[in-house]
């Protein structure tokens, strides 16, 4: 069964399923930003993980068009400056790991929740001037192969 949740950020998160929490892998998609922490997804996480839950931390980074080759190092160590941020944000949790991929980031995230049958994304949306879930958010909530928590 497949369902989405919103949960506002700051709300008490307690989304538990007859009293136990009930996600085994989870997916955390996150638009990094430097110094940024992502404390309300990461919070919505823990709280849906059952005991001994796999979490994956993902960052997406844009695929970069082929006349823009010369920055290829600079994607290369921002890559490497994501990833390492993301472990350090990881390592409160057990059963972690941390993923920096290149390309669609709807069409990466739904890849990656495929490929390791994950059973939960949580997924804290960017909005549009209209208020509405951008592009990334929208295509994932409609796509997914599993439960979409957003968390706003």
């Amino acid at each position: 069964m497949r369902s989405v949740k919103v949960v506002k950020q700051g709300a008490r998160y307690t989304a538990r399923h007859g009293g136990t929490r009930m996600y085994k892998r989870i997916l955390v998609p996150l638009a990094y930003r430097p110094g940024h922490h992502p404390d309300a997804e990461i919070k919505a996480a823990r709280a849906i993980a059952a005991p001994g839950a796999h979490i994956t931390l993902l960052h997406v980074i844009g695929a970069v068009p082929e006349f823009r080759t010369e920055h290829a190092t600079s994607g290369t160590a921002l890559a490497e400056v994501v990833e390492h941020d993301l472990e350090r944000i990881a390592e409160p949790f057990v059963e972690a790991d941390v993923k920096v991929l290149q390309g669609d980031p709807a069409e990466t995230i739904l890849n990656l929740a495929s490929r390791e049958a994950v059973d939960c994304i949580v997924l804290a949306p960017h909005r549009t001037h209209a208020g509405e879930y951008g592009s990334t958010a929208a295509q994932v909530v409609r796509r997914a192969p599993c439960t979409v928590h957003l968390v706003r």
